[in-house]
């Protein structure tokens, strides 16, 4: 099976703020950069180490007791006695594996909450982006319009425009003022969450990464899964089920007790060595019944969860390659990018009036606004893409 690879086109980053390198051409680089920095990250690590930690206690054998009996009579007398309980040497093992897997199990966990974190990252540097670009389109218009509405007054003035159409424009106007707050509203929240996760340093918007990937459907999603903590944990959770049934029958073994006795009684004394076992016939029952079930219940939620994953990235892989598709076909049409242009020229030639063509700029407004939002899914489905394969 061929490998999945993408590439992502060489963006300039020489704006960034904090530490983030000035030249990139790795998308996945940046956000890792990105995501080192924040303290979400940095809570994760510490949760990692504390849940570590948590799976290497309770593996040494039961505690020793040492007891004292002292008896209030007419002669001193007084027992010493001290004990020390093992289970059988196999749970010891058993027990040791099921900490290996849990340990496994956390480090795909740490790595999920990590790519979890860079995926956020991606998130709001990519909204920032579409953000920064309605904020300039919607200035733009704006800026049209009011110079209409200038011309539309002049008009009235001479008696060539009516009140209706000047107060048309103006409700347009107010239109694209409210969608413009709404978009620097927008840019300044989406800033605000990129900093955080930068350690407090702001990024600034250099454009959409531009994203190429190689191999089938079918290959994609296999590289995905391999690829995939959340599924990997899942399939851990398995084994440890496996282990923990294991573990439950080697319960049923008797525990052994070694001890040491000593008994004074005035001048004279008595030792003796303790040597028992302890026989499980109550507290281990429906134990194993429980660990067959926790297996089964483990490899179902391992089968649901690879089954939603691959329709996940199958759907994904496909959104993918339908709006870059869409997206190359708008990008290769003409009218998108020379409309202003044919209205100029068709303004200076008398064709059509400076109004009609500064109105006529409302429609391509229109489709512009159109087309960012497809740059924009095409970005986010590119990039989501690309996280599921680091």
């Amino acid at each position: 099976m061929k490998k999945i690879l993408y590439h992502i086109a060489v963006l300039s980053f020489a704006a960034l703020a904090g530490r983030v390198s000035a030249q990139t051409g790795d998308y996945a680089s940046f956000l890792n950069e990105v995501a080192s920095r924040s303290p979400q990250l940095a809570a994760a690590g510490k949760e990692h180490a504390a849940a570590v930690r948590g799976l290497r206690t309770g593996l040494a054998p039961d505690d020793p007791e040492v007891a004292l009996e002292y008896y209030f009579a007419g002669e001193t007398r007084y027992e010493i006695a001290v004990e020390q309980a093992f289970d059988f040497p196999t749970v010891y093992r058993q027990r040791n594996k099921i900490s290996k897997l849990g340990i496994s199990k956390a480090e795909q966990e740490y790595r999920s909450a990590r790519r979890n974190i860079m995926a956020a990252v991606s998130d709001a540097y990519l909204n920032l982006n579409y953000a920064s670009e309605r904020v300039a389109i919607l200035t733009r218009r704006r800026d049209d319009i009011r110079q209409v509405i200038r011309l539309y007054e002049e008009g009235m003035e001479a008696g060539q425009i009516t009140a209706i159409e000047t107060q048309n424009a103006r409700m347009l106007l107010t239109e694209v003022e409210n969608s413009l707050v709404l978009a620097e509203t927008e840019r300044e929240e989406t800033a605000a969450v990129l900093a955080q996760l930068n350690g407090g340093s702001e990024i600034a918007p250099q454009g959409y990464p531009q994203f190429g990937f190689t191999g089938t459907q079918e290959e994609f999603v296999a590289a995905a899964l391999a690829a995939d903590y959340e599924l990997q944990a899942a399939a851990i959770d398995t084994l440890i089920a496996q282990r923990e049934l294991k573990l439950s029958r080697n319960e049923w073994l008797p525990k052994l007790k070694i001890g040491y006795k000593a008994e004074v009684e005035g001048s004279k004394g008595t030792n003796a060595l303790l040597a028992g076992i302890s026989l499980p016939l109550w507290q281990n029952s429906g134990r194993t019944r429980h660990a067959k079930a926790l297996g089964e219940a483990a490899k179902a939620q391992h089968a649901a969860a690879k089954a939603e994953a691959c329709t996940r990235l199958s759907s994904l892989y496909a959104r993918y390659r339908t709006l870059a598709a869409a997206l190359a076909a708008r990008q290769k049409d003409y009218l998108t990018a020379g409309y202003p242009e044919l209205l100029k020229s068709a303004a200076e030639a008398g064709k059509i009036t400076s109004i009609d063509a500064l109105m006529g700029l409302g429609e391509w407004y229109t489709l512009k606004d159109s087309l960012m939002a497809l740059e924009y899914e095409v970005a986010l489905a590119g990039a989501a893409m690309a996280l599921c394969l680091i």
